[in-house]
């Protein structure tokens, strides 16, 4: 059985975007045939995946956990991760190296010490992603970042994107042939708790059958659009006394500032906020929403939960920005600008309208289940393996 190192910089697992399609990335290569070794984060629940070994790197002392984004601490992660890498590189043969994100800069130097091919799985434009978070400042050292992100994918054998954006970007800086799109796929979820409804998680939240539940899941990074929620929520709670917002996701200090501002603008029985939820409580908060929020306000990836999101059936009401458009239309979403009144005004529309909440949810579900599903994402995986092997 051939033997895959599979570099993730991240805690895992954990229910955000990267690490849950790290997982899916390593369950697809270990039905297709392959032995997967997977270096991580020391921080992270464990989970069970067929034929991989997950491997994490020792933890540091008086370091936390690294957070989203660029951060001091995930960079002295990511050395202690090259080093634990290259020991692995020695003692094993593996026939490639799979790098998700910023470990294709340490892929792209080990594959030259190794002489191993080795694959850029890009889910993000991270020299971009420098600079919008501002880690990085100075022109130098952008410009340094981005010569070395443009090696590493001149030198990689293959590039996996997960939407238009990074495919284009992909292409401009390398062959196109080598570029190859795997999106996104919609969720699984373990079965919820027999004892968990619908109608106690009304009981638990205090929400009554009359209320209507605009329901966001996800992280709670100020590109998330948290404060947009907010913003439009006084205005939907002006026009619909039945309208509720639940907010599932975040650390307690991001919950912390949120309540705080929510609570400032005279919304405390209006926005709820549940904090992280098991993974097989998330079909019992999707049945409970009448629509479902994204209210990014910057990024350039899409986001994962839309795909999920739209196999709920429910309605979305996004941002139109290039985060969401390029896979949603009007067709499958309600699209606004991220602006409170427009955002306000699309929940809005949809919470006076049945008819078009279904019509939405529906055509939502139908597309993402002809288009996105686990067997066209592991055909696609194995398609770009094939590559590597010729």
């Amino acid at each position: 059985m051939m033997k895959i190192l599979l570099l993730a910089p991240q805690p895992f697992f954990e229910i955000r975007g990267t690490p849950i399609n790290v997982r899916l990335v390593a369950t697809a290569l270990s039905e297709i045939g392959y032995s997967v070794d997977l270096l991580v984060y020391p921080h992270g629940n464990n989970v069970h995946i067929a034929n991989t070994c997950i491997l994490r790197i020792p933890k540091v002392p008086g370091l936390a956990k690294a957070p989203i984004g660029p951060s001091k601490t995930k960079l002295i992660y990511d050395v202690v991760m090259f080093f634990h890498a290259s020991l692995l590189l020695i003692r094993k043969k593996y026939c490639v190296i799979h790098a998700v994100e910023e470990s294709a800069l340490m892929a792209w130097i080990l594959s030259k010490l190794f002489r191993i091919p080795y694959i850029f799985d890009m889910d993000s434009h991270m020299s971009e992603q420098l600079k919008t978070s501002k880690f990085i400042k100075t022109t130098f050292l952008l410009n340094l970042a981005k010569h070395i992100e443009n090696a590493a994918f001149k030198s990689a054998s293959a590039i996996i994107t997960v939407c238009p954006h990074l495919t284009a970007v992909a292409k401009t800086v390398t062959e196109p042939r080598k570029v190859f799109q795997i999106e996104d796929i919609p969720m699984e979820f373990p079965s919820p708790p027999n004892d968990m409804t619908v109608t106690s998680l009304r009981n638990e939240l205090g929400i009554t059958s009359n209320d209507m539940v605009i329901l966001y899941t996800g992280n709670l990074e100020a590109y998330q659009g948290i404060d947009l929620i907010l913003e439009s929520a006084m205005q939907v709670a002006t026009e619909n006394s039945n309208s509720k917002f639940v907010i599932v996701g975040g650390e307690d200090e991001q919950i912390g500032k949120y309540i705080a501002k929510r609570d400032q603008l005279g919304l405390e029985e209006k926005v709820l906020f549940t904090g992280t939820k098991p993974l097989e409580h998330m079909p019992v908060f999707h049945d409970l929403a009448d629509i479902l929020l994204s209210p990014r306000i910057q990024g350039e990836n899409t986001p994962l939960k839309l795909y999920t999101y739209l196999k709920t059936g429910k309605p979305i009401v996004a941002t139109d920005l290039p985060t969401h458009t390029q896979l949603l239309n009007k067709n499958i979403a309600v699209l606004a600008k991220a602006e409170k009144v427009e955002y306000a005004s699309a929940i809005l529309l949809l919470l006076s309208n049945k008819e078009l909440r279904t019509e939405i949810g529906r055509k939502g579900r139908e597309f993402v289940e002809d288009q996105f599903n686990y067997q066209k994402f592991k055909h696609k995986l194995g398609q770009v393996y094939k590559t590597i092997a010729t």
